[in-house]
C-alpha cells in the first residue's frame, strides 16, 4: 500500500496555564492529537505537531489575582508543569510553545492590523459589565450569572460552559463580580470588533466543502458548526479593557484607528490564542531553517485539530475565517477532531470541587502504557464518557492485559527456543492479520481511535482463538512440526500487533519490538509481505510481560 507523503499539521488545542492538566485533558485532546501525529509519522508523512501553553487568558489573570501573584509567575510555573508532565506522559510534541513569546505576539499583531485596514475590524463602543466597589472594567471570567437560555447559575458573560451558548454583553441574568461578589452594570466602552457577518458566505462555502469529510470523523461536528452559522453570526468584540494581554500595535495605526484608552486594553484571547496555530509552526520552522509555507500555503498539505467540544466554534468558524481574511493563501483546517468531555465518576471535571485526577497519579501506579491504551477505549469521540476505578481496572485486566498482554506473552514462551525461520505459516491467519492491520490504518487516518483500539484487541482475539484451537502445547509432545507451524503463524500475529500498537503504546511497541527483532520504521507498502518476513526469530532471555495486573485499592474502587 503506497503512501504519498504529505506534510501534515496536527495542531493541538492550547490550555490555559491557571491550573494542573487533568485526566480529561488527556483523554480529550492530547492522547489522540498524540496517537494520529505517531501514526502520520508511521505512514511516512512528514508531520509538525504544534502547541502551547495559553497565557493570555483570564482564567491566567483570575489565578493571579487569587494568590497575589504577578500573572507571568503564574504562566511561567505551570508551564514548566506542563512541559515536564507532557514528556512523562510521553506525547511528540515538535514545539510546545507558550503566547507571551515575541514571535506570536508579532503575527497576533500583524493579522490585527491587516484586518483593521481591511475594514473587517472596526472601531465601535460596546456595553461592558462594570464593577463599581472595584473601579475597573470587569473580563468576561470575571463576571457570573445566570445563563438565559439554560439557566445554568454560574455561566461567565461570554459562554456558558453548561449549554456552549456563546453570550453577548448583557444577556446574563443577575450578574455578579467576581471580585467583589457585588452585582454589577453595563458600563460604555470604546473596542474593536470583528464584523463576522462580512464572513458568512465564505464560511457556509467553508463548511460545505468540509461536510463530506467531517462526516466520515464525526458527523455532530459538521452539524453544531452548522447550527451555529444559520443562527447568524454577529460583531464581535476582539479587545477587551485589560492590562494582561498582547497588546494593540498603536505605533502601527493612523490616529483614526485608534480607540479611546487604547493603552489600556489587549487583543482578547478568543481572537488571539488560535493564532498560535500559525506562529508556532512559524517559530519551529525558523528555529530548524525550514520553511513554514511548506504547511501553510501548500493546497497538498493536511491540517488537523485536537480539541475539546466547547472549542468546537472557534475552530470550525472563527478560526477559518481570520484565516481567510487575513491571506487566502493560508491553508484552512481540513480535519476537526473533536471530542466530547470525559467525567469523573459521572461529573465533568472541577478542580474547585475537587473532582479531579491529575494523569500522574494513575500512570506512575499503573504504567503509562496501559492508561494511554485504556483512554483510548473509552474515547469520549461522539458522546460524553465517564472514567470510573472499577471500568479502568475491569477493562485493564480483562481486556489490555488477559487478551491483547495474555496472547503475546503466552506465544513468545512458546515459540521460545525454536527455530522457526525456515517454517511456513499458515497464509488464511497471515492474511486475516493483514487486513487487520489495514484496518487499523484506514481509522487512524480518519481520527476513529476507540475503533482502533479495539481492533487492537480484535487482532490479539484472533490470535488467542487460534491458539486455543491448535492447542500447540499438546501438539509440542504429538506432532512438533505442526506445532512449529501454529508458533510460527501466532508469531506473524504478534508482529502485526508490534506495528499496529506503535502510535498508542509506543513504549510497549518498542519493547514488543526487540523480543521478536523486528521494528518497523515506516507502514509496510504491502502487510503481507512485511508480515511473512517478520517474527522469525525471537531474542532469548529477553522476554517479560508487557503490563503488570492492576489491583485497586479498597478506598479507589
Amino acid at each position: 500500500m503506497k503512501t504519498d507523503k504529505k506534510k501534515i499539521l496536527v495542531a493541538v488545542a492550547w490550555p490555559y496555564v491557571n491550573g494542573d492538566i487533568h485526566l480529561g485533558h488527556l483523554a480529550g485532546y492530547l492522547l489522540p492529537a498524540d496517537i494520529f501525529a505517531r501514526a502520520g509519522r508511521l505512514f511516512g508523512h512528514d508531520v509538525l505537531m504544534v502547541s502551547g501553553s495559553d497565557c493570555f487568558g483570564t482564567p491566567v489573570a483570575l489565578e493571579a489575582d487569587k494568590r497575589g501573584a504577578a500573572p507571568a509567575e503564574i504562566v511561567e510555573e505551570y508551564h514548566q508543569k506542563n512541559v515536564q508532565l507532557f514528556k512523562d506522559l510521553n506525547l511528540s510534541f515538535d514545539l510546545y510553545t507558550k503566547t507571551d513569546t515575541p514571535i506570536h505576539k508579532k503575527v497576533v499583531q500583524d493579522l490585527f492590523v491587516d484586518l483593521l485596514n481591511k475594514e473587517i475590524i472596526y472601531k465601535d463602543t460596546d456595553q461592558q459589565y462594570y464593577d463599581a466597589e472595584a473601579d475597573r472594567f470587569l473580563p468576561d471570567r470575571y463576571v457570573e450569572g445566570r445563563c438565559p437560555r439554560c439557566h445554568f447559575d454560574g455561566a461567565r458573560s461570554d459562554q456558558c460552559d453548561n449549554c456552549d451558548s456563546l453570550l453577548a454583553q448583557g444577556e446574563l441574568i443577575n450578574p455578579r463580580s467576581k471580585l467583589s461578589g457585588e452585582a454589577v452594570a453595563l458600563k460604555e466602552s470604546e473596542h474593536y470588533f470583528f464584523a463576522w457577518q462580512k464572513l458568512a458566505d465564505f464560511l457556509r462555502q467553508y463548511l460545505d466543502d468540509k461536510q463530506e469529510t467531517w462526516h466520515k470523523i464525526r458527523p455532530w461536528i459538521f452539524h453544531e458548526a452548522d447550527k451555529w452559522l444559520q443562527a447568524g453570526l454577529r460583531p464581535r468584540a476582539i479587545t477587551r479593557d485589560l492590562d494582561w494581554g498582547v497588546e494593540i500595535p498603536g505605533d502601527r495605526l493612523e490616529v483614526n484607528q485608534l480607540i479611546k484608552d487604547w493603552q489600556k486594553k489587549r487583543i482578547y484571547v478568543w481572537f488571539e490564542a488560535v493564532v498560535g496555530y500559525l506562529s508556532a509552526s512559524q517559530q519551529f520552522c525558523a528555529e530548524h531553517n525550514l520553511n513554514y509555507e511548506d504547511w501553510w500555503k501548500n493546497k497538498e498539505a493536511r491540517h488537523y485539530y485536537f480539541m475539546g467540544k466547547d472549542n468546537l466554534v472557534f475552530h470550525a468558524l472563527f478560526w477559518p475565517g481570520q484565516l481567510h481574511a487575513y491571506d487566502e493563501a493560508l491553508h484552512l483546517p481540513d480535519v476537526l477532531s473533536i471530542n466530547q468531555f470525559l467525567t469523573l465518576g459521572g461529573q465533568g471535571f472541577s478542580k474547585s470541587r475537587g473532582i479531579t485526577l491529575a494523569p500522574r497519579d494513575i500512570t506512575d501506579k499503573f504504567g503509562l502504557d496501559i492508561v494511554r491504551f485504556y483512554l483510548a477505549l473509552i474515547a469520549p469521540e461522539n458522546s460524553d464518557s465517564d472514567f470510573t476505578w472499577a471500568d479502568f481496572a475491569a477493562k485493564a485486566n480483562n481486556l489490555i492485559i488477559a487478551n491483547l498482554g495474555n496472547f503475546i506473552f503466552r506465544t513468545l514462551k512458546l515459540a521460545e527456543g525454536l527455530a522457526l525461520q525456515k517454517i511456513a505459516p499458515d497464509t488464511k491467519i497471515v492474511q486475516s492479520a493483514a487486513d487487520y492491520l489495514k484496518q487499523v490504518k484506514s481509522e487512524l487516518e480518519l481520527c476513529h481511535f476507540k475503533k482502533y483500539a479495539e481492533l487492537l484487541l480484535e487482532l490479539s482475539s484472533l490470535g488467542n482463538k487460534y491458539l486455543s484451537e491448535q492447542t500447540p502445547w499438546t501438539l509440542k509432545k504429538t506432532d512438533p512440526a505442526k506445532a512449529n507451524e501454529v508458533l510460527a503463524t501466532a508469531l506473524k500475529i504478534v508482529a502485526a500487533l508490534a506495528l499496529a500498537i506503535k502510535p498508542l503504546i509506543p513504549d510497549t511497541a518498542d519493547k514488543l519490538a526487540k523480543m521478536i527483532n523486528w521494528d518497523l520504521s515506516v507502514w509496510p507498502e504491502d502487510e503481507v509481505a512485511a508480515l511473512e518476513q517478520a517474527g522469525k526469530e525471537i531474542k532469548l532471555g529477553e522476554l517479560a510481560p508487557l503490563f503488570a495486573r492492576v489491583d485497586l485499592e479498597s478506598d479507589e474502587s
